[in-house]
């Protein structure tokens, strides 16, 4: 909290911080709408119940609202979207730091109520909030779709809807703008259909993680345009087709899981341009060149593949041809049960 001065309206909080305090109960703020200078509210790490207030809508000052870490219930009230919509809009430069002079209203960048017990949909009114940078509402019970709307938020830079239980596919469209994204993560939830092309679109984006959706489509070509990604991690959907040749152009992943998708063909030789990667898991039918270099042998079936035990050694087994190799059960099938099997067939 900050006592008075010029430019805090007669004394008025312009910040609550009340971060790992304990406690309990629902959110009572007396009046919180009524804190016209608020500029920073942190009630995360405790142990709120309840719903949040409409009266949060009433704010019309703050930055940065962060109830995440809590057992707060009920729905994401549709009032959150007139955050700051009640006055002139902000000139620059203040901050939590540095109380804005009287008439200068700052905008709301970060909003995150990460790991709660939210019910119900995402309100479509938090497209309103255009400046947000930041919107994290994973690790809750969240239910419906992902309203097309949030394809207003053309500065956000993370969004975190992970952990919950959205279903459909994404709405058409939603990435067109949102350009300035570098985390998009959606993993388990319900989610169907596929990737969206628009993903190349993402010229920022440093991780994608879907997995454990119930994605069916095939990969789009428009994936091996987001240059930047580090992390692509899709497994444990239904994914369909074949991995497009365009991921030989992320240079920078690290990380590329497609684990557990019903996909198939060989891996693509772009692979071997990730020189950065360190970990690539795929379903042993693709693995081709392990099978080519061990002809018409039986290796371990060692599950989630890493790359790492085989990248350098890639251009060997894709140099080696195997006349009539075994299939990919026989290949990969666990040593202990060899006996059963006639290696020389």
């Amino acid at each position: 909290m900050r006592g008075s001065g010029q430019g805090c309206f007669a004394g008025r909080i312009t910040s609550l911080n009340l971060r790992r305090n304990g406690l309990r109960g629902n959110i009572t703020v007396p009046n919180l709408g009524d804190l016209e200078n608020l500029t920073y509210l942190d009630l995360s790490w405790n142990g709120l119940e309840g719903a949040i207030p409409t009266e949060i809508g009433r704010l019309n000052n703050v930055q940065i609202i962060n109830l995440a870490h809590n057992n707060i219930t009920g729905a994401l009230p549709t009032e959150l979207g007139t955050i700051n919509s009640n006055g002139p809009l902000a000139s620059s430069g203040c901050g939590m730091d540095d109380p804005c002079p009287l008439g200068v209203q700052l905008k709301l960048t970060d909003l995150s109520i990460h790991h709660n017990q939210i019910t119900g949909p995402i309100p479509s009114q938090i497209g309103e909030l255009v400046h947000l940078k930041q919107l994290d509402i994973g690790s809750n019970n969240i239910t419906g779709t992902v309203p097309s709307q949030l394809g207003r938020l053309e500065q956000l830079q993370v969004l975190y809807l992970r952990e919950n239980a959205i279903s459909g596919s994404l709405p058409p469209g939603l990435l067109h703008n949102l350009t300035q994204l570098r985390y998009l993560m959606l993993q388990r939830n319900a989610l169907s259909g596929g990737v969206p092309s628009e993903i190349g679109r993402l010229q920022n984006l440093a991780e994608l993680s879907m997995y454990e959706n119930q994605l069916s489509e095939q990969l789009p070509e428009e994936l091996g345009a987001a240059i930047l990604l580090q992390d692509l991690r899709l497994q444990d959907n239904a994914i369909t087709g074949t991995i497009p040749p365009s991921l030989g152009n992320l240079v920078r992943l690290r990380h590329l899981d497609l684990y557990n998708n019903r996909m198939e063909g060989a891996v693509p030789p772009g692979i071997a341009n990730l020189t950065n990667l360190k970990e690539l898991y795929l379903q042993n039918e693709h693995l081709t060149p392990v099978r080519q270099f061990y002809c018409r042998q039986r290796i371990p079936n060692v599950g989630k593949y890493s790359w790492r035990l085989m990248r350098e050694e890639y251009h060997q087994m894709t140099a080696v041809v195997c006349d009539n190799m075994h299939d990919t059960d026989f290949t990969f099938n666990a040593l202990q049960h060899s006996s059963s099997y006639d290696a020389t067939s």
